[in-house]
């Protein structure tokens, strides 16, 4: 066994030698030191600690689901853009064809702790922005998404202006909405 071992390490070392040239080594040239210069160093990856988990300050407690009575509609909101200095609000619920039209939209005025909100349904549109919010007009940029002739899609851009008095503390009963392209 020692002699196979021998023999093994022998040829090996035989073997080795194999492989050297005899031509001369390149000597390095001022573009071979360019390039080296430029090729970026290798830089060791550091991780970084995972942060601490925060201290539980007692039980975890199960909390069910809120009644749709408790919540009204709020789950279904998608789209919010309070108005402060109007007292007002534009909000768009989920609930319209989510491929065509998905946002429910509408418009609120705040009458105080006692009336709470007063919503007014402006249309269902793919998409809004408030573009203007001045005293008593509230001005949106929406698109609204039609199916086509040929079953494709058409999108339209409108504008939508809601105009509404100022009645002190309570909202009015109806607002006026008027839409153009």
């Amino acid at each position: 066994m020692r002699t196979a071992t021998a023999a093994m390490t022998a040829f090996g070392l035989v073997l080795s030698g194999c492989g050297q040239s005899d031509t001369p080594a390149k000597t390095s040239t001022a573009q071979d030191t360019q390039i080296a210069a430029a090729a970026p160093t290798p830089s060791p990856i550091t991780r970084a600690d995972p942060p601490p988990t925060a201290k539980s300050v007692g039980p975890a407690k199960r909390r069910a689901a809120a009644a749709r009575e408790e919540i009204g509609t709020a789950a279904d909101v998608s789209q919010l853009q309070a108005l402060p200095d109007q007292n007002a609000k534009v909000f768009s619920l989920s609930g319209g064809d989510p491929a065509v039209n998905g946002l429910v939209t509408y418009f609120a005025l705040f009458g105080g702790p006692a009336e709470g909100w007063r919503a007014y349904p402006l249309g269902d549109y793919a998409e809004w922005k408030v573009v203007e919010a001045k005293a008593r007009r509230v001005v949106l940029a929406v698109r609204q998404d039609t199916a086509g002739p040929n079953g494709d899609i058409l999108k339209v851009e409108r504008t939508v202006q809601i105009d509404f008095p100022s009645s002190g503390e309570t909202p009015p009963d109806a607002v006026s909405v008027s839409t153009s392209r």
